[in-house]
C-alpha cells in the first residue's frame, strides 16, 4: 500500500483521481468511508474523472454508464464490464491504497458449451444487437449452466453498431473491430451463437421457433429483441446501384468503399443516422447534399434554436442542406446518377444513402399481438404480457416516468436486454433507468437525459453556438429531459439527481451548480 492524498482533501460525497503506479485510481468518500475504483470506464476506456457520485452510484459523464464505488460492478449499460477496485485504508490523516487492484466481477464459464444443433434451449434470443448480447450477460449472471441459443441474421456476433455510421463509415475502424466480445466468448459460456440466422416465426404459443431454411428450435424462455428494419425509400429508381440503406456493419463498408474525394454524396433523411453519415463521409471527400421534409432539424425533439445550431455545425464543415422537400425519382440506368426533389430540380450523385428510420421487426410473432407501430408492450420486469415472453430494445414499449415509451437507442436497449436477462434467470427486477443518448454533430457531442414527450416549454442555460449550454424541456414546471453541450459534467449530476428524484425546482434550473445538489 502506498499513501495517494490526504483525507482532508477528499470531504463526504467527492471524488479525486490520483496517479497510482501505472494507473489513475478515482477516490470517492461516501458517509466517511474511502473506496478506490480505476478511473477507467468500461465502455470506450474515458476517465472517470468528472463523473457524477450520487451515494454509491458513480455516472460516466461521456455516455452514461453506472458504477457502485464499493465493488466496482456494473450498474447501467453502455459497456459490458465493471471495473478495477484498490483496498483503502486511512492512517494519520492520508489514505492508502493498495498497490494491485482487484479484478472487476466476471461471468462464471459454464461448465460445458452448449452442444451444437440442439433443438431445444432453456433460453432464446431472437436478435443480435445490444440487448441480446447484455441478455446473454445477465442470464449467465444469474444461472451458470442453462442452455442459451442466440440468433443473429448478421454474420457477426453482437458488435457496436454507434461506430457504423461514424467511426466504420469514416474509415477509422474495420468491421472486424466491433464485436462486443469475440464469438469464442459465448462458445466459453454455453452459448450457441448462431449467425446468418433469419427467424421466420416465433410461435409464443407453441414455444417454437423456424428459421429460414428448415431448422426448428422449442424453447423454455424466449428474449425478441429482434430491433428495428430499416425503411425503405419508396419512389421509382429505388433499386438502382449505389443506393444504400444504414443499418448494418456491412452497409457502412460498402458505402465507405464508392465514396472518394469529389464523390457527391445526396442523404435522404435528416436523423441522427444521417447526419452522423453527413459528418464521416465528409471526412472521406465526399461532397455532401442533405434532403429532408422537416424545415427545421431535430424540431420536434430539441426545438427551433438547437435545430438551426446543429445545421450550422454541418454548414461549417461544407454540407449543404435541401430542407422542406421529398424525393421525386433516382434516376440512372443500372447505377444513380441523380435524384429529383419533388420541386423538379435535380442533384447530381454517385452515392444515395437513405435513413429515413427503422420499423420494429415484429412480423415474425405469432400469438402475441403487436402494438399498432409494430412495436410490443412490457411491463417493468420487461415481460410481453405472458409468461416465458420478454422484449428488449428497439421494439419494447415500457412504462417510463413520462409515460409508455419505446425508445430506439443504445443505453435504453443495452440496459433493458442485461435486466431482461436476469429476470429470465429467475430475478424480478425492474426496469427504472432514466433514458439517456448521445449523438456526434461535426466532432459536437450531444447528450440528452430524460424524455421530452410532450413538452411545452424550452429553458436555456447558455445560448446554442455561444458555447456550452443546457436546454430543460419542461412540461409545465416538471422537467422531462435535459440537452447538454459541452456540460458533460452538469448532464451527469442533472441524470443522477433525476434517478433519485431530487430535481430542482423550475425556479432554479438557470445556473445551479449541479454537482453540489447530488
Amino acid at each position: 500500500m502506498q499513501p495517494v492524498l490526504k483525507l482532508s482533501l477528499l470531504p463526504s460525497g467527492h471524488s479525486h483521481q490520483v496517479d497510482h503506479g501505472s494507473y489513475k485510481v478515482l477516490l470517492t468518500n461516501v458517509d466517511g468511508v474511502v473506496y478506490a475504483v480505476e478511473s477507467k470506464c468500461s465502455h470506450f476506456g474515458l476517465p472517470l474523472k468528472d463523473a457524477a457520485l450520487s451515494g454509491h452510484r458513480l455516472r460516466c459523464p461521456f455516455h452514461h454508464a453506472c458504477f457502485d464505488v464499493r465493488d466496482g460492478r456494473q450498474l447501467e449499460a453502455p459497456g459490458l464490464d465493471g471495473l478495477l477496485t484498490f483496498t483503502t485504508e486511512v492512517k494519520n490523516g492520508e489514505i492508502w491504497v493498495s498497490d494491485d487492484p482487484s479484478p472487476a466481477s466476471k461471468l462464471s464459464f459454464a461448465p460445458a458449451s452448449a452442444p451444437k444443433e440442439n433443438t431445444h434451449y432453456d433460453y432464446a434470443i431472437v436478435g443480435g444487437g445490444i440487448a441480446a448480447a447484455n441478455a446473454v450477460e445477465g442470464i449467465r449472471e444469474t444461472d451458470e449452466t442453462g442452455s442459451i441459443v442466440l440468433l443473429t441474421r448478421e454474420s457477426l456476433p453482437p458488435y457496436d453498431r454507434t461506430h457504423v455510421s461514424k467511426a466504420l463509415l469514416d474509415g477509422n475502424k474495420e468491421v472486424d473491430d466491433l464485436p462486443l466480445r469475440p464469438a469464442d466468448f459465448y462458445t466459453e459460456h454455453g452459448v450457441d451463437l448462431r449467425t446468418n440466422s433469419i427467424v421466420s416465426e416465433v410461435n409464443v404459443e407453441q414455444n417454437t421457433i423456424s428459421i429460414l431454411g428448415g431448422q426448428f428450435l422449442t424453447y423454455g424462455k424466449v428474449l425478441l429483441a429482434s430491433g428495428g428494419t430499416p425503411r425503405h425509400l419508396d419512389v421509382p429508381g429505388n433499386s438502382l446501384g449505389g443506393v444504400f440503406l444504414m443499418r448494418r456493419a456491412q452497409d457502412a463498408e460498402a458505402v465507405r468503399e464508392k465514396v472518394t474525394k469529389g464523390s457527391n454524396v445526396v442523404i435522404i433523411g435528416a436523423g441522427f443516422i444521417g447526419l452522423e453519415a453527413a459528418m464521416s463521409l465528409g471526412k472521406q471527400g465526399g461532397s455532401i447534399t442533405v434532403v429532408s421534409p422537416e424545415t427545421t432539424l431535430f424540431v420536434k425533439v430539441f426545438g427551433e434554436e438547437v435545430g438551426r445550431y446543429i445545421q450550422q455545425l454541418h454548414e461549417n464543415e461544407g454540407v449543404k442542406f435541401e430542407l422542406g422537400r421529398r424525393i421525386k425519382e433516382l434516376h440512372g440506368e443500372q447505377n444513380i446518377t441523380a435524384v429529383e426533389l419533388d420541386d423538379g430540380r435535380t442533384l447530381d450523385a454517385e452515392v444515395v444513402l437513405v435513413g429515413i428510420g427503422v420499423e420494429p421487426e415484429t412480423s415474425y410473432l405469432v400469438g402475441l399481438a403487436a402494438d399498432k407501430d409494430g412495436g410490443i408492450s412490457v411491463n417493468n420486469h420487461l415481460e410481453a404480457g405472458m409468461a416465458k415472453v420478454y422484449a428488449a430494445g428497439d421494439i419494447a414499449r415500457y412504462p417510463d416516468r413520462e409515460g409508455a415509451a419505446r425508445i430506439e437507442h443504445w443505453k435504453v436497449a443495452a440496459q433493458q436486454g442485461r435486466v431482461a436477462g436476469r429476470n429470465m434467470a429467475g430475478n424480478r427486477e425492474a426496469y427504472t433507468m432514466i433514458p439517456f443518448f448521445w449523438t456526434n454533430q461535426q466532432g459536437v457531442n450531444l447528450r440528452y437525459i430524460g424524455h421530452g414527450t410532450d413538452y411545452d416549454k424550452i429553458v436555456y442555460d447558455g445560448t446554442p453556438g455561444e458555447g456550452p449550454f443546457l436546454a430543460f424541456y419542461t412540461k409545465g414546471e416538471h422537467v422531462q429531459a435535459v440537452l447538454g453541450v459541452k456540460r458533460d459534467k452538469d448532464v451527469a449530476a442533472i441524470g443522477e439527481l433525476i434517478f433519485a428524484g431530487k430535481m430542482v425546482d423550475f425556479d432554479d434550473l438557470v445556473g445551479a451548480d449541479w454537482n453540489s445538489l447530488l
